[in-house]
C-alpha cells in the first residue's frame, strides 16, 4: 500500500490510515476492538475505505465486516457547488460518447509511445466525463419515488464524486502525470464496484411502494443502460490501463488463449466450497464434456460473471432441491466450439422452474427464491458468501435481488450472443449461452 494511495484520499483520512496501522500491527483483541469502535464514528472516503479492508485481508484478520456496517461519507457538496457542477454534467451529457470498435482498440495497444500515453489519458477522462454524465443524467429523471430511497441516492453520490474527482484532475502533460493519472483511474473505478448491487437494493425495496404497470419496464431500461455503460466504462479502462502493463496471453482486455474449461472449473470450484461451508452436505460433481478442450480469444470478465452467475443458481437449486440425498445429482456443462460460435450447455437437476418464472427470468429484481423462514437462512447463508466481487469486500449479496441473471443477459446480449433457459417443472433446467467468435465481433461490437 503506497503513500500515494493515501495522498488520493481525503486529507482528514491521512490520519485515520497512521492510527489504523498503528492499531492493527498488534492485532491484539483489545486494541482491535478499539479500533472497531474508532472505524464506526469516522467518515471515510470510499477509497480509503477499499484499501482498509485490502489490509484487512492481507493482515489476515479474521473478523466479518458484514456484521460492521460503515457508512462511507464524503465532503458534503454546498448548494452554490452543487449548481455549478451540475451545470458541468449538463454540458457533458449534451456530447455523444465516442464508442471505439473492438478491433480498434486492440489495434492501437501496440503503440505505447509517449505522446500515444498521454493521448490515452485525455481520451479516458473526457470519455469517463460524458459517460459518467450520461448515467447521472439517467438517474435523476428516475420517478421521484426511487430518488428518495437511501441506496439509490448513493448511487447517484458516489457518480457523482466520481464525476467531480476526474472534473479536477490536472492537466496530463508528463509520464508522472499519466502515473498519477492511472492511479486515480484504478480508484474510481474501485469506488463504483458496488454500483449494480446498490442500485438492485435500492430498485428492490422501491418497487414495494409503486404501483405502476409501466415500472418494470422503466427499471429494465435503465438499469440495461447503466449496467452496459458500466461494463463499457470498465472495458475501456483496462483497455487503457494495459497499456502500461502488459499480460501475457492478452490483447488489450481480450485473452487470446481462453480456456472455457478452466473458466468453469474455477468457478465451479468456487460455488462448491460456499455450498460446502453453508449447507455441510454432499455436493453434486461438475462434469465438463464436448470440446472440453476448446480454446478461444474473448473477455475473461465477462465469461467469468455469467458462468459464476449460472452455476450459483445450478449449485444452490440442486443442493436445496436434494438436501435429503447423499449423492446429488451432477451438474453437467458442455462445451460445444465451431468456426462462427462457441457455445456452452449447463444442465442441472435441482428441480426445474415454473412457466411463470421461466418467463421472468429477464425481469430485474424478480425472485424465484420465496422459502419458508429455516429455508431462508440457508439460502441467504449462501447469497452471502456466493458472489466474490461483494463478498469480499464485506457487502450483501445479490442473491434474492434477482439481478444477476438480467445482468448476465445483458452482457450476452452485449457481446452479439443469446443466453436462453429451458426447464422441465421437477426435474431440472438447461441453460444454454452462445457467443459469437471474437473475429466476427471485431467491427461490430461498440466499447
Amino acid at each position: 500500500m503506497s503513500r500515494s494511495h493515501v495522498k488520493t484520499c481525503w486529507k482528514e483520512d491521512v490520519r485515520t490510515w497512521c492510527h489504523f496501522k498503528a492499531v492493527v500491527s498488534t492485532q491484539s483483541t483489545g486494541e482491535f476492538q478499539t479500533f472497531q469502535h474508532y472505524f464506526k464514528q469516522i467518515n471515510l472516503s470510499t477509497r480509503l475505505l477499499r484499501m482498509l479492508q485490502n489490509s484487512r485481508r492481507g493482515l489476515g484478520l479474521f473478523w466479518n465486516t458484514r456484521f460492521l456496517t460503515i457508512e462511507t461519507k464524503k465532503k458534503p457538496i454546498t448548494v452554490s457547488q452543487y449548481s455549478s457542477l451540475q451545470k458541468k454534467i449538463n454540458e457533458f451529457a449534451s456530447k455523444p460518447k465516442n464508442q471505439p470498435t473492438l478491433h480498434s482498440i486492440m489495434m492501437e495497444s501496440n503503440n505505447k509511445s509517449k505522446n500515444r500515453l498521454i493521448q490515452s489519458c485525455q481520451y479516458m477522462r473526457h470519455e469517463f466525463l460524458v459517460r459518467v454524465a450520461h448515467v447521472i443524467t439517467h438517474l435523476q429523471n428516475l420517478p421521484y419515488i426511487i430518488l428518495t430511497n437511501e441506496d439509490i441516492k448513493r448511487v447517484l453520490d458516489l457518480y457523482m464524486y466520481a464525476f467531480t474527482d476526474m472534473l479536477h484532475q490536472p492537466v496530463i502533460r508528463s509520464m508522472k502525470d499519466v502515473d498519477n493519472f492511472n492511479e486515480n483511474l484504478s480508484g474510481l473505478l474501485e469506488d463504483l464496484t458496488d454500483i449494480i448491487l446498490l442500485l438492485s437494493k435500492g430498485i428492490h425495496d422501491s418497487q414495494l411502494h409503486v404501483n405502476d404497470p409501466e415500472f418494470p419496464a422503466i427499471i429494465g431500461k435503465t438499469m440495461d443502460y447503466i449496467v452496459i455503460n458500466r461494463l463499457c466504462n470498465r472495458i475501456l479502462a483496462r483497455h487503457h490501463l494495459s497499456m502500461h502493463i502488459q499480460r501475457e496471453g492478452y490483447i488489450s482486455v481480450v485473452n487470446t488463449d481462453l480456456s472455457l474449461k478452466k473458466v468453469i472449473q474455477r468457478n465451479a470450484t468456487f460455488s462448491a466450497n460456499v455450498c460446502q461451508n453453508v449447507y455441510m452436505e454432499t455436493l453434486p460433481e461438475v462434469i465438463i464434456d464436448g470440446h472440453a478442450d476448446a480454446r478461444v480469444a474473448f473477455i475473461p470478465n465477462i465469461i467469468d460473471y455469467v458462468i459464476r452467475e449460472v452455476l450459483k443458481n445450478a449449485f444452490r437449486a440442486t443442493v436445496e432441491n436434494n438436501l435429503h440425498q447423499v449423492e446429488k445429482p451432477p451438474i453437467i456443462c458442455t462445451i460445444s466450439n465451431s468456426a462462427d460460435y462457441w457455445k456452452i450447455r449447463v444442465s442441472d437437476r435441482g428441480s426445474g422452474m415454473s412457466d411463470n418464472t421461466l418467463g421472468n427470468m429477464e425481469k430485474y429484481c424478480f425472485t424465484s427464491f420465496k422459502q419458508k423462514q429455516e429455508e431462508q437462512e440457508y439460502s441467504q447463508a449462501f447469497g452471502e458468501i456466493v458472489n466474490p466481487a461483494v463478498a469480499d469486500r464485506g457487502g450483501s449479496s445479490l442473491a434474492g435481488f434477482g439481478v444477476g441473471i438480467p445482468v448476465s443477459m445483458a452482457y450476452i446480449k452485449f457481446v452479439k450472443g443469446k443466453m436462453e433457459y429451458q426447464s422441465l417443472p421437477g426435474i431440472g433446467t438447461d441453460v444454454y449461452i452462445k457467443v459469437p467468435q471474437i473475429g466476427g465481433l471485431m467491427d461490430k461490437l461498440h466499447i
